[in-house]
C-alpha cells in the first residue's frame, strides 16, 4: 500500500474510531451497566490513540477489553487493523470478515461496511498459504503444523498462515518420525511433502565363537545324615505326648474317685476299680514322659553332632552343649518339667 493509501486508511480508521465511540455511547441493549460502558468508551479511545501512535500491541489489548463489554463492528474492525499491522494476518482476516458480517444492515456501521471489503481483499492476497501433503511412509502418521494436529480437511486444502517460520512434523504413536521448518513471506505459497524414511536394515549379528564348556562342579562334600537324630527326636516327642494323654486320663479318674468317696479317706469297695485305673494311668504317664525326655535329649544331641553348626544359646527346656575344661567330649543336659499329681513338679535330668 502506497503512502496516499496509508493516509487515506488512517483517516478512515479515525472516522471508524469516532463512530465506534458514538456506538458505544448509544443506549445499551444488553446487560452492561453505565459504569461498564463508560470504562469501555475510555478504553476504546485509548486504543485509538495507541494505534495512531503505532503502538499496536498496547492498542490491541485495549480493543480486546472493549470487546468483552460490547462487541461492535467498529471494535472488531479496529482489532483486525492492529492484528494486520502486527503481522497476525490470519487472525486479522478472520476479524475483518466477522466485522463485515456484523456491519451488514446496521446503519451505524456504514463506515465499516465501506472499508472492510478492501481490507479483506488486501489480506487475502498478502496471507501466505501452505499446502501439506502426505508422502512415502506417512499414510498413517499424525501430521502437525506448529504443534497442532491437522485434520483431513486441512490436509486437502491450502492452509493460510502468518508470514515467518513454521514447523511441520509427523508422529507415529509417541515418536516423532519427521520434522521440517519452512519459512514463508507475505503472499508466498509453498507445498511441503511429509515423507518418512524407512529405518535402515540392521546388520546381521556377528558370528560368535562357541562358548567353552562349563567347568565341572566340585563333588559335594558328604555331611553326616541328620535322619537318625530326627527319628529319635520324633519318637521322644511322641512318647511325651502319650504321657500327657495319660496324665489327662489320670486327672479325670481322680475326679471320679472324689465323687465316689465324697472327699473321705475311706472309699467303698465299688471305688477300687477306679483307684486301680488311676494307678495304671499314673504309671504309664511316668514311663512315657521319662522315655520322651530321654528321646528328645538323644535326638537333639544327634542333630547337634551331625549338623556341625554352632550351638544355640542355652534356655529353659532346651539342650545345652559344651566342652569340658580339659577338652573332653561334649556333654548335653536336658531339663524338662512335666505337670501332674504324683508327677507334678517332676524334673528329669539326663546326661550322655
Amino acid at each position: 500500500m502506497d503512502q496516499g493509501g496509508l493516509r487515506k486508511g488512517g483517516r478512515q480508521i479515525l472516522a471508524a474510531a469516532a463512530l465506534g465511540v458514538a456506538v458505544l455511547a448509544a443506549p445499551p441493549v444488553g446487560a452492561q451497566t453505565k459504569e461498564e460502558l463508560a470504562e469501555a468508551r475510555a478504553l476504546f479511545q485509548e486504543g485509538v490513540a495507541l494505534s495512531a501512535a503505532n503502538n499496536c500491541a498496547a492498542a490491541l489489548a485495549r480493543f480486546h477489553a472493549v470487546a468483552s463489554v460490547r462487541r461492535t463492528p467498529q471494535v472488531l474492525f479496529n482489532i483486525a487493523e492492529c492484528e494486520a499491522r502486527l503481522g497476525k494476518l490470519v487472525s486479522a482476516l478472520g476479524n475483518y470478515r466477522i466485522a463485515a458480517a456484523a456491519a451488514a444492515g446496521d446503519p451505524r456501521a456504514n463506515d465499516v461496511t465501506a472499508n472492510v471489503g478492501a481490507r479483506i481483499e488486501d489480506l487475502e492476497q498478502r496471507t501466505p498459504k501452505l499446502a501439506i501433503r502426505r508422502g512415502q511412509g506417512a499414510l498413517t502418521a499424525t501430521i502437525l503444523l506448529d504443534g497442532a494436529a491437522l485434520g483431513a480437511a486441512e490436509m486437502s486444502a491450502d492452509i493460510p498462515v502468518d508470514p515467518g517460520p513454521h514447523v511441520v512434523s509427523a508422529r507415529i504413536g509417541d515418536r516423532e518420525v519427521a520434522r521440517e521448518t519452512v519459512t514463508l513471506a507475505e503472499g508466498e505459497e509453498k507445498t511441503v511433502e511429509v515423507a518418512i524414511a524407512e529405518p535402515p536394515a540392521e546388520p546381521p549379528p556377528a558370528a560368535q565363537a562357541p562358548e567353552p564348556p562349563p567347568a565341572a562342579a566340585p563333588a559335594p562334600v558328604a555331611r553326616p545324615s541328620r535322619v537318625p537324630g530326627l527319628v529319635v527326636l520324633g519318637a521322644g516327642i511322641a512318647s511325651g505326648a502319650v504321657g500327657g494323654v495319660f496324665l489327662g486320663l489320670r486327672a479325670g479318674t481322680l475326679s471320679d474317685l472324689d465323687a465316689l468317696c465324697g472327699g473321705d479317706t475311706s472309699c467303698p469297695p465299688s471305688a477300687r476299680p477306679t483307684a486301680d485305673r488311676g494307678r495304671l494311668y499314673t504309671g504309664v504317664a511316668e514311663v512315657a514322659i521319662g522315655l520322651g525326655v530321654v528321646g528328645v535329649a538323644a535326638g537333639i544331641a544327634l542333630l547337634v553332632t551331625n549338623s556341625g553348626a554352632a550351638p544355640a544359646e542355652p534356655r529353659a527346656g532346651a539342650v545345652t552343649s559344651r566342652r569340658s575344661a580339659g577338652g573332653g567330649a561334649e556333654r548335653a543336659a536336658v531339663v524338662l518339667h512335666a505337670p501332674g499329681a504324683d508327677l507334678a513338679g517332676l524334673s528329669v535330668a539326663g546326661r550322655f
